[in-house]
């Protein structure tokens, strides 16, 4: 039996997701904000020990600031994944989905 992921630690998304959230971050992030926000010490104080599902509402409902709740599923999940691996969170075999529930059930691990 798998052993389901209880951490962003546990590989929960895959490299292709986290580079094309890069593209979107560029595209539609980095006008207001730059991938610092979201490392680090930064990261670690807003996030670490909450469950993933609050950083991908975060980013599902309140962005982009001009236009919340205008990216989709596929969108917010890359940009999640993006940002995870940017803090060293390590790569896995299946993309991260927009499940809440099971985002509900993943902690994120600090940097």
């Amino acid at each position: 039996m798998e052993q389901s992921p209880e951490t962003t630690a546990d590989g929960i998304f895959t490299a292709a997701q986290a580079q094309r959230g890069e593209g979107l971050f560029d595209q539609h992030c980095a006008r207001c904000h730059s991938i610092e926000e979201f490392t680090g010490r930064a990261f670690n104080t807003i996030w670490a020990g909450t469950p993933a599902a609050a950083l991908y509402l975060r980013i599902a409902n309140t962005m982009p600031m001009d236009q919340p709740g205008s990216l989709g599923t596929e969108q917010s999940t890359a940009l999640m994944a993006h940002i995870l691996a940017s803090n060293g969170m390590p790569t896995g075999e299946k993309p991260l989905a927009g499940d809440l529930e099971w985002l509900s059930s993943i902690l994120i691990a600090q940097r």
